[in-house]
């Protein structure tokens, strides 16, 4: 006679519970080190092309820089020709085109900022991956840069404004006084505008110092007439003096809080 007997179950201990549980807590434990080995890796991909896209940006932005410069200069000389025969008009009404001392120049010339390494970073949240100081000191750059941008497009809007009497005569001399006058304005204006544009390059120029060549402050300071000329300062010497004792306690007052104010960062 066949004995049939159901087969042994298995037996579970404590021990045998415990490893269970403890397998699956490593395998848990490696599969989510794995999880974070990748995305770490993913990140420090993605912040190596930014920095490489950021670079190859800004190598691209310093070489506008120097144009713009350059740019600036050019303009500045301009429009203080163009004040210059305007003036000579406004002094000696009549004078024939041909005695001015110059032709007019109507011009601008501006390399606008490029910026799509530094959007795409922000859209894709790219830049909450770089070091705060690093991302802080881009977002400075590109902020300076856009200001930038607006300094060339109000200068060029100026110019505009101020060039359009030829688009009827280009002859400044058939003008009328009054429109003398009006265009005198028109060219102070200008000269205003492009005063504030050169000073944007100055400041990007002293936040970074790699954008360079740059405006320097006496040039931006001439234009406003800020700064005279050697002989002026010579011949004005005693009043100088007045005027500085005058304001020598208020400016050392301004120091004192400036000192205070940094003590408390």
């Amino acid at each position: 006679m066949l004995d049939v007997h159901p087969p042994h179950a298995p037996t579970h201990t404590w021990k045998d519970f415990f490893i269970h549980i403890a397998t699956i807590v490593i395998g848990l434990l490696i599969a989510i080190g794995l999880e974070q080995s990748v995305e770490w890796l993913h990140r420090k991909h993605e912040v190596r092309e930014t920095r490489e896209a950021l670079r190859q940006e800004r190598e691209e932005n310093l070489k506008f820089f120097a144009v713009n410069t350059a740019d600036f200069r050019l303009i500045t000389v301009m429009l203080e020709n163009n004040l210059q025969l305007f003036l000579t008009l406004q002094q000696h009404p009549g004078t024939p085109e041909e005695k001015l001392p110059g032709v007019p120049v109507w011009s601008f010339g501006y390399e606008p900022t490029i910026s799509s390494a530094w959007k795409n970073a922000q859209q894709t949240q790219a830049v909450a991956l770089l070091p705060r100081q690093e991302s802080e000191d881009d977002d400075n750059l590109y902020r300076l840069l856009d200001r930038v941008d607006n300094g060339a497009n109000d200068t060029y809007s100026a110019i505009k404004n101020a060039s359009a009497y030829a688009i009827v005569d280009p002859n400044p001399s058939h003008m009328t006084p009054a429109q003398i006058a009006a265009e005198i304005d028109l060219i102070e204006i200008a000269i205003q505008r492009v005063q504030v544009w050169g000073v944007y390059l100055l400041v990007i120029h002293s936040y970074h110092s790699d954008f360079s060549p740059a405006p320097h402050l006496e040039e931006a300071a001439r234009l406003g007439g800020l700064i005279r000329s050697s002989a002026d300062q010579q011949k004005l010497a005693p009043a100088q003096a007045m005027t500085d004792a005058k304001l020598a306690t208020l400016r050392a007052d301004r120091l004192a809080a400036l000192k205070a104010a940094g003590d408390t960062h």
